[in-house]
């Protein structure tokens, strides 16, 4: 953990976001796959004291990012913010490069964490589906979501990631004639997992990292959410949080298995650039892959019964 008081470039941005006040200290967060995040504590006046989140993005990693990405997020955030979702309050957004060498926004600390128990979840599962169904109850002509990017089309994403050989090779074969249903867009979380929720006294607190935020067909969000919980708690959790949520929302849900073998075979795909220590990556891809087989015999068996009907 980086712990400084006189960084000159932090103590700048504090006094951007707070007129006046004095750099205690910052430190560096950890956790973050594509972003850079640091943590300031500042002293406004005497016995006032604030902590804040710089956000950026890491130039060198092996996500690359838009350039004009971390203004897209400060807008969400802020929309979000507004219309009373838990969020982190977006308090400012500075992409003149001047302080620090890539744009930056600042978020209010939020208190949390993103630790759940197995005990945990028959409270906190019906809050996260409850968060999601509100989000994809938004209009996305709001503003603020209106220059969101559309989300890629699954049957590209699945083949760009599924293997080539065996099993895999077959179903892929198949997936080059998948038809998805055309549904209403509807705005998206983008990376929505239990990493991405802080909690406290058995409540959602802020959901956070809305680098992945789009427009595009609920299933993707769903299915995200489903193969994270799967890798993590197991597939009762799984169930446990898809019935929450279909209870909650509104959206129609198409394409799901679909969804589900694209997000869990491009996890499969990326998992090794991470930084998960090697027990916690082989568990979670031991789930994930068969989080996949399962949404692949899923498929399997609707083509098999889309051909019966045509045949019949």
């Amino acid at each position: 953990m980086i712990d400084k008081a006189h960084d000159p470039a932090f103590a700048g941005i504090a006094r951007r976001v707070f007129p006046g006040a004095r750099l205690l200290r910052h430190w560096r967060l950890t956790g973050g796959v594509s972003a850079v995040i640091d943590a300031l504590e500042v002293e406004a006046s005497i016995g006032d004291r604030h902590r804040a989140v710089v956000r950026r993005f890491d130039a060198t990693a092996w996500k690359r990012q838009r350039h004009d990405l971390i203004r897209q997020e400060y807008q969400i955030m802020a929309t979000l913010y507004q219309a009373d979702f838990p969020v982190p309050e977006p308090l400012h957004l500075d992409t003149s490069c001047e302080l620090l060498p890539t744009p930056y926004l600042v978020m209010r600390w939020v208190d949390g964490s993103t630790e759940l128990s197995q005990a945990d979840l028959p409270v906190c599962l019906p809050q996260m589906a409850s968060f999601l169904a509100r989000l994809h109850g938004l209009d996305p002509s709001t503003p603020g979501l209106l220059n969101l990017p559309q989300r890629e089309d699954p049957v590209a994403g699945a083949l760009a990631c599924l293997l080539a050989e065996g099993e895999w090779g077959v179903l892929r074969e198949r997936l080059v004639h998948y038809q998805t249903t055309e549904v209403r867009s509807t705005v998206l979380h983008g990376d929505y997992w239990p990493g991405n929720v802080l909690w406290a006294g058995g409540r959602i607190m802020a959901v956070i990292d809305w680098e992945d935020a789009a427009l595009g067909p609920a299933a993707s969000d769903l299915a995200c959410a489903r193969s994270e919980l799967n890798a993590v708690y197991g597939e009762a959790a799984t169930d446990a949080f898809t019935q929450s949520y279909l209870a909650a929302s509104t959206a129609p849900i198409h394409d799901l298995a679909l969804w589900d073998l694209y997000v869990s075979s491009a996890a499969l795909r990326s998992m090794h650039q991470w930084g998960l220590p090697p027990d916690v990556e082989q568990l979670r891809r031991d789930r994930t892959t068969a989080f996949a087989q399962r949404a692949a015999d899923k498929l399997r068996v609707m083509r098999q019964s889309s051909s019966s009907r045509r045949n019949g």
